[in-house]
């Protein structure tokens, strides 16, 4: 993949929303009906910072995050296309949102997904996710779990 790059868009670039609807289809056809609990928690109705992967300017891989609360922003949305799959992209992808995430001065990342998503699981254990207490409409799901990350401030202090 020699002429990879990757571009910032929102949650309206039509790129995204193919990639999205390629994601959400290959979760139905894993877990079924039962995913339409979640269909509200992962509609666009507050903005997302999204960052695409493209090669060759095809779009392969895209995550996003949106602001949770004044010191957080949840991660949402990673997704690599099967054949792109096991090359390091959707860590690269969410490394390179983690930055603009310290850059806006966010203290935190949440993430939740599928309890046997193992490989999104991995994923962020890698990059130093800890698992939490479930929170919100998740607290009482026992088919997800949660996850947080705490970040290092960027601003230099005075000495």
């Amino acid at each position: 993949m020699s002429n990879m790059d990757t571009v910032f868009s929102d949650e309206k670039d039509e790129r995204f929303l193919k990639l999205v609807d390629e994601l959400d289809r290959g979760y139905y056809e894993r877990i079924g009906d039962e995913l339409s609990k979640y269909n509200n928690y992962n509609e666009f109705k507050n903005p997302h910072v999204v960052l695409l992967a493209l090669d060759n300017g095809t779009p392969i891989a895209c995550a996003s995050y949106r602001i949770f609360d004044n010191v957080s922003v949840e991660f949402k949305r990673v997704y690599v296309k099967k054949e792109y799959r096991k090359r390091g992209i959707a860590y690269n992808l969410i490394v390179q949102l983690e930055k603009s995430v310290m850059e806006r001065n966010f203290r935190y990342s949440y993430m939740v997904t599928g309890k046997n998503n193992h490989a999104a699981i991995g994923l962020y254990e890698k990059l130093n996710y800890e698992l939490i207490d479930n929170f919100g409409q998740f607290r009482d799901d026992d088919k997800v779990v949660c996850m947080r990350k705490e970040f290092e401030s960027l601003q230099i202090k005075q000495i």
